[in-house]
């Protein structure tokens, strides 16, 4: 049978959808399609563009021949406020009463405004003495509601919303992994997640991604969008291809990248403690960037892979004709696993 819901990625500039099929440990891809996102998306307030965004949610399900109306949307997560902070190791009653009155101290915003979820993701061990690490995740309610009506208006019904964080950790890892730093690139931002068994500790939401490269090597050779498109793919970050002029271009760009992995394991060495993160996982639209993975192991000293959200999955129907797009539907994939 089909997942009970289908993942709808509303990315800043595309849509994504994927559906997956589970039998016991079985998972069969069903269902995938893409769109662009019409103008302003998702963080319009403007009805009439909202309208727009709706109309080609709509499209781009039917498009992508789903059997499900329900659906798990992903929350873009600088919309959000992701913390993790240590607690005193209480029970479970204890930290239900005492959550809100924590959440007040690390939380900008009113809580009245927020829907606050949280989530222990380390104890300690059993006699032993220590914190707990708990995850705050708030979500303005406007930007809840929004969700809820822009899913309705498109003839849906939701499921259940959560960050792409989330669904990027459940799509590239899984308990007993060992840590790592996803690196999912888009097409307008950097998300950079630290993930530990399975659990997101941190979050960074850098405002570079693929068309803030393209724009660079437009600017710089004097050339068309379409054209600046294809010198990215071919020649990326590879010194040796075109004299190095398109890695010159785009390398001082990623670097803003690379400075904030680089004060995302600081925060891991200094707020992680028995945490040691030594890979990096790369995924969507600009993961495939030529010489990338090579980049930032030469930046980072760390082990970096192209993350497969598919990895192991079966393919049936219109899906065997999809070339090897994976990491570009990572955060869909995610939500479409959400058991």
């Amino acid at each position: 049978m089909a997942n009970d819901a289908f993942g709808l990625d509303l990315g800043r500039s595309f849509i994504k959808v994927i559906e997956v099929k589970v039998a016991g440990k079985k998972r069969t891809l069903t269902a995938a399609a893409n769109a662009p996102t019409p103008a302003g998306g998702i963080q319009t307030d403007a009805p009439l563009e909202l309208k727009k965004v709706a109309e080609a949610i709509k499209a781009t399900v039917k498009n992508s021949g789903v059997r499900t109306n329900k659906c798990n949307v992903s929350i873009v997560e600088s919309q959000v406020v992701t913390r993790l902070i240590q607690m005193p190791n209480l029970t479970d009653k204890e930290l239900s009463s005492a959550i809100n009155w924590e959440a007040d101290q690390y939380i900008p915003l009113p809580l009245k405004d927020v829907n606050l979820q949280y989530k222990v993701v380390s104890k300690p061990l059993p006699g032993k003495v220590g914190k707990m690490d708990v995850l705050l995740v708030a979500a303005p309610k406007r930007i809840i509601e929004k969700y809820v009506k822009l899913t309705r208006d498109s003839g849906l019904v939701l499921s259940a919303i959560e960050t792409e964080s989330t669904s990027l950790a459940r799509a590239l890892t899984a308990p007993g992994d060992l840590p790592a730093v996803v690196v999912s690139i888009g097409a307008a931002s950097t998300e950079l997640v630290l993930v530990r068994d399975g659990n997101v500790l941190f979050t960074r939401s850098v405002l570079t991604g693929g068309y803030a490269l393209t724009q660079a090597i437009m600017a710089e050779f004097n050339m068309s969008q379409t054209q600046a498109e294809q010198y990215k793919h071919a020649y990326g970050v590879v010194s040796d291809q075109l004299g190095g002029k398109v890695a010159a271009v785009l390398k001082p760009l990623l670097e803003i990248v690379i400075v904030e992995i680089l004060k995302a394991l600081e925060y891991s060495r200094s707020h992680l403690q028995g945490s040691v993160f030594n890979r990096i996982v790369v995924c969507g639209g600009g993961a495939y960037l030529p010489g990338l993975s090579e980049y930032f192991t030469q930046r980072t000293s760390l082990e970096v892979s192209l993350g497969d959200p598919w990895q192991g999955f079966e393919k049936e129907g219109l899906i065997l004709k999809i070339p090897g797009q994976s990491s570009f539907y990572t955060v869909a994939t995610g939500l479409a696993i959400r058991s």
